[in-house]
């Protein structure tokens, strides 16, 4: 291992993610067709927000603009692969409606109107054709970004840092401390609600919780004991996110629509669990 440990953890972690989503890719395609296997395509999406989390890990150590490029491919092959879990999540909060629904007694719709408010709801959740649907050019434009670390991947590192000694992986010790401190300080924030300040610490929080994975063996009892509690965070500000998209979906389609008894219940049905989810999400904050 060379003087700077931290970088080579970087390097070793980020090969294995690309080996992992190189075969995980073959999985999800059947031929130049895309499988229906929703697990295979969250796992795929996971694995590339594990790489996209490395680099936001190791920013203070690799160059800017390079370190940008690597980062903003990982989120288009994320955008491109959104819609398919965005199809998947609104079916499931439709059939959760029902559910609802059926449980109350309340009847707003036949089964051919709750099917065309279901297909109105994800195409109006749909903004243009996503590069997954080519599966070539996402299929070129994937083996090219993860593939990059077997080439000139060291240009990526800023010179003044890959050569600093590291003794027993200092740097990533330090950055889960900066980044562990920035989560407190936007829980504090994200108390008083709003969509934006939620999201933002439940992306600072999916920074930790991903290379806690990598680098438990680093970190401190106490600080392990912060990744449970940044998974139940994540779990429910995802929620929260899911049902907001939803929500502003349905009243898009409601306008469109007029306003029928059927989707103004859902719409309420919605915003009710929201509510809650939010007074789950206070609850964790306080522990």
């Amino acid at each position: 291992m060379t003087q700077n440990q931290s970088l080579e953890k970087f390097f070793f972690q980020a090969k294995k993610l690309s080996k992992d989503a190189h075969e995980l890719l073959l999985l999800c395609l059947e031929g130049d067709q895309w499988t229906e296997d929703e697990n295979k395509i969250h796992d795929l999406r996971v694995i590339l927000r594990q790489l996209l989390s490395i680099h936001e890990f190791y920013e203070p150590m690799l160059r800017l603009k390079a370190n940008q490029k690597m980062k903003e491919n990982y989120q288009l092959l994320l955008r491109s692969l959104g819609p398919r879990r965005k199809a998947d999540v609104f079916t499931k909060l439709f059939c959760e409606f029902e559910v609802y629904c059926e449980e109350s007694g309340k009847k707003m719709g036949d089964e051919g109107e709750k099917e065309r408010i279901l297909l109105s709801v994800l195409q109006n959740a749909r903004k243009k054709k996503e590069l997954y649907e080519d599966t070539f050019q996402f299929r070129m434009f994937f083996y090219r970004t993860v593939s990059w670390y077997y080439l000139d991947s060291q240009s990526i590192v800023k010179n003044n840092k890959g050569s600093m000694e590291d003794r027993e992986n200092e740097f990533i010790v330090k950055r889960f401390d900066h980044l562990l401190k920035k989560q407190k300080k936007l829980e504090k924030q994200a108390r008083t609600g709003g969509d934006e300040k939620i999201h933002k610490l439940r992306l600072n929080g999916k920074i930790i919780s991903y290379n806690m994975i990598f680098y438990k063996e680093l970190l401190q009892p106490e600080r392990l004991k912060e990744a449970d509690r940044l998974k139940k965070l994540h779990d429910v500000s995802g929620k929260l996110h899911d049902l907001e998209e939803i929500r502003l979906v349905t009243n898009k389609v409601r306008k469109n629509r007029g306003n029928r008894e059927y989707l103004v219940q859902m719409l309420r049905f919605y915003e009710v669990e929201k509510e809650k989810y939010f007074i789950k999400f206070l609850k964790l904050l306080e522990n």
